[in-house]
């Protein structure tokens, strides 16, 4: 395993999946494994073993070692959904087995070539992703949106760095349930956006849109938001 520089592509679906399981601490270890240049041979086993220096790990995802130890072991219990194009849907555990091998700084993990495949992802969706910012982030709704942002960014030039998404929509990328776009803004939108304006070199500004339920009367609801990608200088905050 020979170390990549601070970023990362990863598979989409398995962002998608980490977001799901409400696992900040696991997408921060997933996403240190991805930094380094792992070599699948084709004719490899289904298990692949990996060995990772903890102090490295602990000092790059600012944990300390009983959380290493706590999060691992939660990632040995989560299992993932995998599809394969149209083939089959599996579900699959992220990590069947890790030691911590004692006396040493040494952390030992065996992971199915499939998931392994889906962390080192370069021939399906991907998300490139600043490893070093994301070590920052406290919500896994801003590994979300990041990956939103980084979508768009990649859009044509003659293109508006924006998208817009209904409610509906919103809930199913970030795995909410929210009844009211306004609570979705309060509890996600506006503590993404701080989160992001002090640690990501991309953020955005957003815009309500309003429409009325009908014709005749009635108050205009808000329907959609508006996504605008800006380049953004992280200001630290001061308390």
């Amino acid at each position: 395993m020979k170390k990549k520089y601070n970023t990362a592509k990863v598979s989409n679906d398995l962002i998608e999946s980490f977001v799901k399981q409400n696992n900040l601490i696991s997408f921060k270890i997933l996403f240190y494994i991805s930094r380094f240049d792992i070599n699948i041979p084709d004719n490899s086993d289904n298990i692949i073993k990996l060995k990772i220096h903890t102090k490295d790990l602990l000092d790059y995802c600012n944990i300390d070692k009983q959380t290493l130890h706590r999060y691992v072991k939660k990632m040995v219990n989560t299992s993932i959904c995998i599809h394969k194009d149209k083939e089959y849907i599996s579900y699959i555990s992220i990590i069947p087995r890790a030691k911590f091998v004692i006396g040493t700084n040494i952390l030992e993990l065996e992971m199915f070539r499939e998931v392994l495949e889906l962390i080192c992802q370069v021939k399906r969706r991907f998300t490139i992703i600043d490893t070093m910012q994301l070590m920052k982030f406290k919500s896994k709704h801003s590994v979300r949106m990041i990956q939103i942002l980084e979508m768009i960014n990649g859009f044509d030039e003659k293109i508006g760095k924006r998208k817009t998404y209904t409610l509906e929509e919103l809930n199913l990328m970030f795995s909410t349930n929210y009844k009211r776009l306004k609570s979705f803004e309060v509890e996600i939108l506006k503590k993404v956006k701080k989160e992001l304006d002090s640690n990501s070199k991309l953020s955005f500004i957003y815009q309500i849109n309003y429409k009325k339920k009908d014709y005749r009367a009635g108050r205009p609801y808000a329907y959609s938001v508006t996504i605008d990608l800006i380049n953004n200088k992280p200001q630290r905050l001061l308390f």
